[in-house]
């Protein structure tokens, strides 16, 4: 009798060629929930962070620039409000067209243009869909009649 390649443990999981059965899993029991090495460093926690601490008071500049990453995190851009003045016809275009006036002209940032624009874009779309959905709509009700 030919002996199987696979462990007994996953026999039953496993079709005659060699593949799992549908449903069956080679790990039961799934992904563990905690890294050992996590646990490790965790359990251990306190003293890595004194000696850490100890390090960087002895002049460690990596081991003082942790320190202070964790203290006082790097602050992250923000930009400033605007105020730009927007055509009231609701025209995409002539909207997009005034917010690379305002870049060009310096009034707004180029990245905030950038932003200005992707926005546009996405209003696009949503509009698109709104009008896709309300001609459905029509059709549907003159079908109905």
């Amino acid at each position: 009798m030919k002996k199987s390649p696979h462990p007994e443990s996953t026999a039953k999981s496993r079709t005659k060629d060699g593949r799992w059965k549908k449903g069956a899993s080679g790990n039961p029991s799934g992904r563990p929930v905690e890294n050992p090495a996590r646990r490790l460093l965790m359990a251990n926690a306190e003293q890595l962070t004194q000696t850490a601490i100890n390090l960087a008071l002895a002049g460690d500049t990596t081991a003082l620039n942790a320190c202070l990453a964790r203290i006082a995190p790097p602050l992250k851009g923000q930009a400033a409000p605007i105020q730009l003045e927007m055509p009231a016809s609701g025209n995409l275009l002539d909207q997009a067209q005034r917010i690379l006036q305002a870049a060009t002209d310096g009034t707004i940032a180029p990245d905030i243009a950038g932003q200005l624009m992707q926005a546009l874009s996405t209003m696009a779309k949503v509009r698109e869909i709104d009008e896709l959905e309300q001609r459905l709509a029509e059709l549907e009700r003159s079908l109905e009649k």
